[in-house]
């Protein structure tokens, strides 16, 4: 499963919903939370401090892996808080599975990447059958969901290579199984378990099928891309008489070559490349281990959250799950005057401002957002709440967008890592219909290191690049996120752009562009 298929599509079960706020109002679920940060998380863990800090260290060890295998410096410049993941850890893997309004699909937990705010849910324990029944007890193996998502947002964080779909879940799979050791180094190869019975029994997925992206892959074979990718991923990256030919294929295919034409020049027979992988599913799969140079265990800086956060902390993870318009004010209503109760906590100040905001209460949020500023004059979140509530106003009076500015403006001086000020103070201007300055368009391209890993941000650059007649640029940013799979079960507009720009074509790029939005904008008013 992947994190990137936004959960906005996915169907709002009543029941779902009613067991979702049963499972969050749950008295037996109220233990005590711990919040452990590190380089790159901040994990809010309903669990012992021990359980906390072990599990976000795991998490900045997978990231060091991550940049040690792509020979990067470990531990890498300072991101800022807003970009490091928040990772919601609590209840099991049933509780999760609701949470993600998909009951009963065994999702062992999912990943929204939205710039300034990517956040991650798991469950902090997991159900276990035995010979006596169900029984709850802790399970690493969730990591592993947790550590294919991150995959993803590591990749468009840092690379703008795009890839086909079934090297991006195969790639993500093939890291997700990292094995630690205790002396800081680390494996990498093992096979990802759940993907076994897959591998075993059912039929592989035709290569002269996998690499045509303008095939249509039957139901089966899009679950077994996941399983196949794997494989091939494995195969391709560890066979030594296939050395280089991964790579030279990649290149071609962000070259602009179909990538049928390219697998068939670079890899040869594609027929005898598949019966090479058939064989090589028997095992024994390669792998190597790997010992970082001068190798520092994570730092965590832990702490329990206050009276006020967790009071409040199920009712945020609703609102940072993503809610529709009912759902909204639902939470809105359970947070409701909370920020008065707390009036000296900045989280809840912030928590509620950001609930209302989605219930469209602007004055509430307003209040919230003015208590937060007076508790911490110097808060670029605080001074964000403020300019998205003029934002919201925006929507029926036009002159409020202008409102907003000065306070993304603060917010970008006080917090020049996180880039939703930039964001906002650019579509400030796209909003209100009025031309969009040279400065607006510049903070919008600067932010790119802090936001590449959400799609909606490469779409806003895509679209500003080629209203600026960039197409070659515009090309390189949304090409990673348009290569998601093949063509005929559901349009893939953003491959549609690409195609436009390869052939020269920009005003129909455009117009791909406009429909993206439109399509967006049609979707969010439900």
């Amino acid at each position: 499963m992947t994190g990137t298929a936004w959960m906005r599509g996915a169907a709002r079960l009543l029941g779902a919903v009613a067991a979702m706020l049963a499972m969050l109002a749950s008295p037996a679920a109220r233990a005590e939370w711990w919040e452990a940060t590190t380089s790159h998380f901040v994990v809010y863990s309903e669990s012992s401090q021990r359980d906390a800090e072990k599990f976000a260290v795991l998490l900045e060890r997978f990231d060091n892996a991550l940049r040690t295998l792509q020979g990067m410096p470990v531990p890498g410049p300072e991101i800022g808080v807003a970009n490091r993941v928040k990772v919601y850890r609590t209840g099991d893997t049933d509780n999760i599975a609701v949470f993600a309004r998909a009951p009963g699909s065994g999702i062992a937990g999912f990943y929204i990447p939205r710039a300034g705010n990517p956040v991650a849910f798991v469950p902090a324990r997991e159900r276990i059958a035995t010979s006596k029944g169900i029984e709850q007890g802790p399970r690493l193996d969730i990591k592993t969901v947790l550590l294919h998502e991150y995959t993803h947002h590591f990749m468009l964080s840092n690379f703008s290579t795009a890839y086909p779909h079934w090297y991006t879940e195969g790639i993500a799979e093939l890291y997700s199984t990292i094995r630690f050791m205790d002396d800081g180094s680390f494996h990498v190869g093992d096979v990802p378990q759940a993907r076994g019975a897959a591998l075993d029994y059912l039929p592989d997925v035709p290569l002269s099928r996998l690499f045509d992206t303008k095939a249509t892959l039957s139901g089966m074979q899009q679950y077994q891309s996941y399983t196949f990718g794997w494989l091939l991923s494995h195969y391709l990256n560890f066979a030594p008489e296939r050395k280089g030919q991964l790579v030279a294929y990649l290149k071609a295919l962000n070259s602009g070559e179909d990538s049928l034409t390219a697998a068939r020049r670079i890899f040869g027979d594609l027929e005898a490349l598949q019966k090479e992988v058939r064989r090589y599913k028997r095992g024994p799969f390669l792998g190597y281990d790997v010992k970082p140079g001068d190798y520092v265990e994570p730092k965590v800086a832990i702490r329990r959250l206050t009276s006020a956060e967790e009071a409040l902390i199920r009712h945020h993870m609703r609102s940072q799950r993503g809610v529709d318009r009912k759902e909204a004010r639902d939470v809105a209503r359970d947070m409701g005057g909370k920020d008065a109760v707390y009036s000296d906590s900045l989280p809840a100040q912030l928590w509620v401002g950001e609930a209302q905001i989605d219930a469209r209460n602007w004055d509430a949020a307003e209040a919230a957002a003015d208590r937060a500023l007076k508790i911490d004059p110097e808060s670029s979140a605080a001074y964000l709440l403020k300019a998205q509530v003029f934002m919201g106003r925006g929507k029926t009076d036009k002159k409020a967008y202008a409102e907003a500015r000065p306070y993304y403006i603060k917010a970008r001086h006080l917090d020049q890592l996180d880039p939703r000020p930039a964001i906002g103070y650019y579509m400030s201007f796209r909003q209100a219909g009025e031309p969009i300055p040279a400065p607006a368009i510049t903070a919008l391209e600067q932010v790119y290191p802090e936001a590449s890993f959400d799609p909606q941000y490469r779409l806003l650059m895509t679209r500003q690049l080629l209203d600026d007649g960039k197409g070659d640029l515009a090309r390189t940013v949304i090409a990673p996120i348009a290569f998601r799979g093949h063509e005929g079960e559901n349009e893939n507009l953003p491959l549609e752009v690409v195609k436009a720009i390869d052939d020269g074509n920009l005003d129909d790029a455009r117009a791909k562009m406009a429909q993206i939005f439109k399509k967006a904008e049609d979707e969010g008013e439900k």
